[in-house]
């Protein structure tokens, strides 16, 4: 007769997280997830802007086919993530991003390599993307008490800060070396020891509860109703779509500013990106500090509003040692935005029941991502029409401003992560 399963979330918790073999796997897959996406975006990236030598519009496209994945199939994935256990989600989606980027070399070996491929494989890469986010945001709430979510979150948030750091870091001369295509094997290698990671899991998932009658678009408004209905989670998901209009644009333009108009070599640009991951790490390490001390909401709310400013410095660099001033903003925006997302996520998380939280996750993921849609492609097509310096200092201005709706809501009150979920109408 076989052991019964576990309950779905333990109720002793290891004194530290990381003497927890579990939380330490999937700490590990997030990890090396992330830096064959880095790589991956990067080695695209030089592609794109280099070797096709595609326009400012073609590259805002570029960027929006990763997005437009999530955008129409997130919240499918959110009931199916909900309806299966994460763990096998995660691992085969790791497989599949592997198999998708390996057919880049592939192609660029037999010299068919064509935009649309690319378009293809970033579209690919981020329909992939979706199942082991969404799986992997609804897998770490099953893990750990809600009481150690922030905590949890923020170290996670940290690796893969730390991740984004070493990806482009690692790429740049990677690309340099073996060339853009071959330095995408990287990646390939990264994503089959997450998937290896996550496999290694002890802890045993109940099979979840499937209703009697399943109904597909059902289910998917009882996530969309949740998140809508619940006045903070309505307001912080309208802000950060808000904000993602402005990160599409400067995502989509960035390495288009500084490679073409600041004139910078791809292992130069890899070092600005790299400041991505310091700042990320950075806001990881500090948000639990200053979020104790001034409150969760008061803290999320004043990181976004620097966050602006600090994209503001990156469009305002130069040639040659203006690199450094890039990457000093690049660290100012992104620790900004990892100290407001690990809270406002962390609360979300907490007030979202289990069996809810791959549909309220993908509902989150699918509008904000729309939101980074929309801006790749405007912030393209800005930059063909004025330049790429002109898309990233409107989108800092468009950033900076997200802040100003939230002195309105709850948030600004909030003083700690609810324990326990909200009940559910």
């Amino acid at each position: 007769m076989p052991e019964a399963p576990p309950d779905p979330k333990p109720q002793s918790q290891p004194a530290s997280m990381f003497r927890n073999p579990d939380y330490l796997r999937i700490f590990t897959s997030v990890g090396a997830s992330q830096i064959g996406l880095q790589v991956a975006y990067f080695s695209i990236s030089i592609i794109a802007v280099v070797v096709l030598d595609l326009s400012e519009s073609q590259i805002g496209i570029l960027y929006a086919m990763d997005q437009i994945a999530l955008v129409l199939f997130g919240l499918l994935v959110g009931v199916w993530v909900d309806r299966l256990r994460d763990k096998p989600i995660i691992v085969v989606s790791e497989i599949l991003r592997g198999v998708v980027m390996l057919s880049v070399p592939a192609a660029w070996a037999l010299d068919a390599l064509t935009v649309w491929h690319i378009f293809a494989a970033m579209f690919l890469l981020g329909l992939t993307s979706v199942f082991f986010d969404v799986a992997q945001t609804s897998y770490v709430p099953r893990l750990i008490d809600n009481k150690l979510l922030a905590s949890g979150n923020s170290r996670i948030q940290g690796i893969r800060s730390a991740s984004d750091t070493g990806g482009p870091l690692a790429a740049g001369p990677l690309v340099s070396l073996l060339s853009a295509p071959v330095a995408i094997v990287v990646a390939v290698v990264s994503f089959a020891v997450s998937a290896f990671s996550v496999a290694t899991i002890k802890y045993r998932e109940e099979e979840p509860e499937k209703p009697e009658k399943p109904h597909l678009w059902t289910e998917i408004a009882q996530g969309v109703k949740f998140i809508f209905h619940d006045k903070l989670l309505r307001s912080i998901l309208l802000v950060s779509t808000w904000c993602n209009l402005s990160i599409g644009a400067f995502q989509a333009m960035l390495m288009v500013f500084l490679i073409r108009e600041a004139d910078q070599s791809s292992e130069v640009a890899g070092f600005v990106l790299a400041g991505s991951g310091v700042g990320g790490v950075l806001g990881a390490m500090l948000v639990g500090r200053i979020s104790k001390k001034a409150g969760v909401g008061p803290t999320a709310i004043a990181a976004l509003a620097v966050s602006g400013p600090g994209m503001a410095i990156v469009a305002a660099s130069g040639p040659g040692w203006g690199a450094a001033v890039a990457f000093a903003g690049q660290v100012v925006f992104v620790a900004s935005i990892v100290v407001f997302n690990v809270n406002v996520i962390s609360y979300r998380q907490a007030v979202t029941p289990d069996d809810m939280q791959g549909r309220v996750g993908a509902t989150q993921r699918v509008i904000c991502w729309a939101g980074l849609a929309v801006g790749s492609i405007v912030g393209g097509f800005t930059g063909d029409v004025l330049s790429a310096r002109a898309a990233l200092l409107i989108a800092a201005g468009m950033l900076f401003v997200g802040f100003v709706p939230l002195l309105r809501t709850p948030l600004r009150k909030l003083r700690e992560i609810p324990e326990e979920a909200a009940p559910q109408s």
